[in-house]
């Protein structure tokens, strides 16, 4: 079987399940494992915007959504020549990777076939599980599929079982755009709780959206979390410094002076 995936967490999965080998195509995004990289890589983005700010970011994709202009597309001849019998893509959000739409039109005007295409729109750590189970249905590895949420579920379970008897629950904000600022949604507000702490300024399970530094400064976070979406720890590191050195807010925070500013890599 041929798979070509258009998000990375579905290249991710299809390697944990083994497949890597019948990967034959990739999202502009798609880099890890180290393999994927070597792929052909089928989607494009309206720009390369790897040296470039969240605020210069926003800006781009703001223009491109006020002229009904798409910020990531299907390269069609490269989709061709790979010729997937499986085709994974998302309908979560348009801006992070290509959506489901324009794979489903670009799939029926240059490909002589219909192939299977399969939809994800995970919004709880359980839909991650599912999808997890529906590629390998997919894919024709069910009992690998099974095997490797059955281990996940048992990391969850050793977390939850060990921070069982800890009172103290951290309040905990997490940053999925530093401009605009903006909270996570989706799971992520799910893993803080699973891990013993309290995000209050996000829907668990719900949409990302923009957050107001007065909102913050009223939550009083004990951690700020910056997970800039796309972003590596390297760019996230230069982007939270320059943050800070142009937004006196950040001093008013009691977690800035403790010590509770954590960075991720935004690609993980």
């Amino acid at each position: 079987m041929k798979i070509c995936s258009l998000l990375p967490s579905a290249t991710e999965i299809l390697y944990a399940l083994g497949l890597g080998d019948h990967v034959v195509g990739v999202s502009h995004a798609c880099d890890f494992p180290s393999d994927a990289r070597e792929k052909p890589v089928v989607s494009k983005s309206i720009r390369d915007v790897s040296d470039l700010s969240s605020q210069e970011i926003d800006e781009i994709i703001q223009q491109a959504r006020s002229n009904n202009n798409p910020v990531h597309w299907i390269d069609g001849d490269v989709l061709s020549d790979v010729s997937p019998d499986l085709i994974i893509t998302q309908e979560l959000c348009e801006v992070c990777a290509v959506g489901s739409g324009s794979v489903f039109e670009t799939a029926a005007k240059v490909l002589e076939y219909s192939p299977e295409i399969l939809t994800v729109r995970p919004a709880s750590l359980d839909d991650i599980f599912n999808n997890i189970l529906r590629v390998g249905d997919a894919a024709n590895v069910p009992d690998m599929a099974q095997s490797f949420v059955g281990s996940l579920k048992a990391r969850v379970e050793r977390i939850t079982c060990g921070l069982a008897e800890v009172d103290f629950r951290p309040r905990v904000f997490c940053v999925d755009w530093l401009e605009p600022l903006r909270n996570t949604g989706q799971w992520t507000p799910e893993l803080v709780e699973l891990s013993g702490g309290i995000e209050g300024l996000a829907d668990k399970w719900g949409i990302s959206r923009e957050v107001s530094w007065s909102e913050v400064l009223e939550y009083d976070p004990d951690y700020i979390m910056v997970m800039p979406c796309a972003f590596d720890m390297s760019r996230t590191v230069v982007e939270v410094k320059d943050h800070m050195s142009r937004h006196n807010v950040w001093n008013q925070l009691r977690c800035v002076d403790q010590g509770g500013v954590i960075l991720f890599d935004g690609q993980i």
